[in-house]
């Protein structure tokens, strides 16, 4: 969008090339004059361009003229339908805030249970046996022979946006496929039976 500043500025460069013109003519410069002519004619073609860009720019306001309820009702559906959308993205952060808070207490109440087992000295593995009851290392454990575990909430949120980009745009969209090495390990089988039932519902 051509403005009356870049007018304004053309013709200023137009008035330090005279000056510097003047200034050059006195040190007795061939060239000062050919830049001169050269910031008057870019000055013109700045103004030639703002009269063709009003020129359009008044046309187009009577062609719109006819249309205007009908381009009214067009930008009010816009309108609404982004209405929409911001509601829709407002419920899936809510949704994935509702997530995280129920891993943060699930991932309380498995180290709970895992410092319960801890004081009841019911370790998973010792030097005689692998048991189906116990504590293990990094907040594993197992209570007849179901196995839990922490699972990181970053990662649980990478893996769920990484479901939902799989199921609209493909398995080999990039957004599907998780780079962090926890959503892999998650993958695997970390974090227990929980993780097996993300996996089953997914």
């Amino acid at each position: 969008m051509i403005t009356s500043i870049d007018i304004e500025q053309a013709e200023t460069r137009v008035s330090e090339a005279r000056q510097r013109g003047a200034r050059a003519r006195m040190a007795a410069r061939t060239d000062v004059e050919d830049a001169i002519q050269r910031e008057v004619r870019r000055a013109d073609e700045v103004k030639a361009a703002k009269a063709r860009q009003d020129e359009a720019l008044k046309a187009r306001k009577i062609a719109e003229k006819p249309h205007a309820a009908e381009l009214k009702s067009l930008n009010a559906s816009l309108e609404k339908s982004a209405e929409t959308v911001v509601r829709a993205q407002q419920e899936a952060a809510q949704a994935l805030l509702k997530l995280v808070g129920a891993l943060r207490d699930h991932n309380a109440s498995a180290s709970e249970v895992h410092a319960r087992l801890a004081a009841l000295g019911l370790p998973l593995g010792d030097e005689d046996a692998t048991y189906e009851t116990g504590h293990g290392r990094a907040g594993i454990l197992r209570i007849n022979g179901t196995p839990w575990g922490p699972v990181p909430e970053d990662a649980l949120t990478q893996y769920v946006v990484a479901e939902v980009m799989k199921r609209v745009f493909g398995a080999k969209h990039t957004g599907a496929r998780a780079q962090d090495v926890r959503v892999h390990s998650l993958l695997r089988g970390a974090g227990g039976m929980l993780t097996e039932r993300l996996k089953a519902v997914a």
